[in-house]
């Protein structure tokens, strides 16, 4: 279902626009459970890839708590994390803890098929790299883990996953994962999925809610039509899996869209 297209907004991709959060939520998590049943049906198993944040925990309690997602093949999918904070897992700043916590401990997933970013371990990026490459058939860089839907966030700065503006991790092309720390990271330091990655998946999905980000969409919005993507201030331009057949769909409700 592809809602409302917003006039306002001139975005990559399709722009999908509720009235208000809650028939956002219902719409994305139509998408989601298809997208899951397309994957299964054509490859027997659905790889997800999660963003923590504010904006998404309520989604992921719909999913626990709405009738219509209680048929969502759990036991078919694996759960991948986007992004993670350097700290533990008991941590209250820590992604897969919320995670766990909204949804993935009140649904059947195979704790095996749950896949946190290992962010205390010595080499985090070798050991997250190795988990995906035998998820994937034991792929190796540079080839890259198709994943079948990840799903984003956006923040004011139009940082998204753990990719901030100016910051080293947006420069990795080798890597599917990468550490991320410096100035304009917000604190703590991060692990992320990189670009590469991200842009392999076959779908791509933004959820933005509330009138506080209308107007970071309008910067994008005027970045990419007079200049093309500025990755390095606006990271969230560099996001474009259309050139290996994904598709990108950004989630607005319409305080978002339209401010």
């Amino acid at each position: 279902m592809r809602g409302i297209l917003s006039r306002m907004l001139k975005l990559p991709g399709y722009v999908h626009v509720a009235n208000d959060t809650d028939q956002l939520f219902d719409d994305l998590g139509s998408a989601l459970i298809g997208s899951a049943q397309k994957a299964i049906d054509q490859r027997g198993e659905f790889h997800l890839a999660l963003s923590g944040g504010g904006t998404p925990e309520p989604f992921y309690m719909r999913l626990v708590l709405d009738p219509r997602y209680r048929l969502f093949p759990w036991l078919q999918t694996h759960v991948w994390i986007v992004d993670e904070r350097c700290v533990s897992e008991d941590d209250d700043r820590s992604n897969i803890k919320m995670i766990r916590e909204s949804l993935l401990y009140q649904v059947p997933v195979r704790e095996g098929s749950v896949h946190p970013m290992p962010v205390l371990v010595e080499d985090p990026v070798e050991d997250y790299e190795q988990q995906l490459s035998a998820a994937f058939g034991g792929l190796c860089p540079p080839e890259v883990p198709q994943l079948d839907f990840i799903l984003l966030g956006m923040g004011g700065d139009a940082h998204t996953a753990s990719l901030f503006p100016d910051s080293p991790a947006q420069g990795v092309t080798d890597r599917w994962v990468a550490m991320n720390e410096g100035d304009r990271v917000v604190p703590p330091p991060r692990m992320t999925m990189t670009y590469p990655l991200i842009n392999a998946a076959r779908e791509v999905a933004v959820l933005i809610a509330g009138a506080g980000k209308h107007d970071t969409l309008k910067r994008i919005e005027a970045q990419l039509t007079s200049g093309g993507p500025d990755i390095r201030e606006l990271p969230i331009t560099g996001i474009d899996p259309a050139p290996v057949g994904g598709e990108l769909t950004w989630y607005l409700d319409r305080a978002a869209a339209n401010g």
